[in-house]
């Protein structure tokens, strides 16, 4: 039995190629995987040759099948040897990245280690499962922040707008946030913030957005963009917190010594249980991340949706063809 896999070969150069279905490892589980989303940063990175982190000196092409695809949902098609947590036909959704050197979820079957899923009601649609990984180190933060300094009752601001700031700002408003903001230079992405329940949002730089110091400062805020010159614009932006989630690829510099800043805690189970439950109790919304809907063969029309920002992210349904 063989299944078919996306693999990017080279820079900008993609295939999609046959290989057999994969056997299932001790305390693994193969998944037929139903829906898996993209990933911007690593999409991005990894299609146009650019290392993720700033430790890696090169992409090695051709890159791993599947590869660079984690956020996936499916059904449990078999079970390795000694996995006891689910049975044939359960649905999952995968709430940790494995690694990206070994076979990845932009395929119709995946391998993944046992306890890197979470069994999934089965009457959520996979839009509102399969981005359970971001969810997961969006909740990461959220967890930290309101464990450090609180969030019910607080002004809040999401600086970036993207999948992981979209997620943020309804996990603020779910911990009780008095009003949440969001910040980013796309008008759409503005617009889906405000239908999820952002109070404002507005560019950087507007005149609405109060300056530390004022009484209308943001008390809190988490950072989904990670460039210097926006992170350096919250935290001049607000008074008591800020939370870095984006990846750091430049230093940043702290100008006010009474703010506190909260780095990414890594991820953990306990974070995807609780990015779970919000999904399961209606207070989490992840199917208006998913702009469209293709089959693997169209990876590099997602790309250029993804680089031009018409998408916020793509969802693959292997089970389509480009036909369809």
């Amino acid at each position: 039995m063989s299944m078919k896999a996306l693999q990017i070969v080279d820079k900008e150069t993609t295939e999609l190629v046959r290989m057999p279905i994969p056997e299932p490892g001790p305390g693994q589980v193969l998944v037929k995987v139903t829906a898996v989303t993209t990933c911007p940063q690593w999409d991005l990175h990894i299609y146009y040759g650019k290392p993720m982190f700033t430790h890696q000196a090169y992409v090695p092409f051709p890159y791993p099948p599947g590869q660079p695809g984690h956020e996936m949902t499916g059904t449990v098609a078999k079970l390795g040897e000694g996995c006891t947590q689910f049975e044939p036909g359960q649905t999952v959704s995968a709430w940790k990245d494995p690694g990206h050197n070994q076979l990845g979820c932009y395929a119709e079957y995946v391998v993944i280690d046992e306890n890197f899923l979470l069994a999934v009601p089965k009457e959520l649609h996979y839009t509102q499962v399969a981005s359970l990984e971001l969810a997961m180190c969006v909740g990461a933060s959220v967890m930290k922040l309101k464990r450090a300094v609180g969030i019910e009752g607080r002004r809040c601001a999401v600086n970036g707008l993207g999948p992981a700031g979209l997620i943020a700002l309804q996990m603020l408003l779910a911990e009780g946030a008095a009003a949440v903001t969001g910040i980013d230079p796309n008008p759409e992405r503005r617009q889906i913030a405000r239908q999820l329940g952002a109070d404002q949002a507005y560019e950087p730089g507007a005149p609405e957005v109060a300056p530390r110091g004022s009484e209308s400062a943001f008390d809190i805020a988490i950072d989904c963009v990670g460039y210097p010159e926006a992170v350096r614009y919250i935290m001049d932006h607000t008074t008591e917190a800020v939370a870095l989630f984006a990846v750091q690829r430049d230093d940043y510099i702290l100008n006010h010594k009474s703010l506190t800043v909260i780095g990414y805690p890594g991820h953990h189970r306990e974070a995807a249980e609780y990015a779970l439950e919000l999904i399961a109790a209606n207070r989490l919304n992840l199917a208006p991340l998913v702009s469209v809907e293709l089959p693997l063969e169209a990876y590099t029309q997602a790309v250029d949706l993804l680089r031009s920002q018409k998408a916020v992210k793509v969802c693959f349904v292997p089970g389509i063809s480009q036909a369809d």
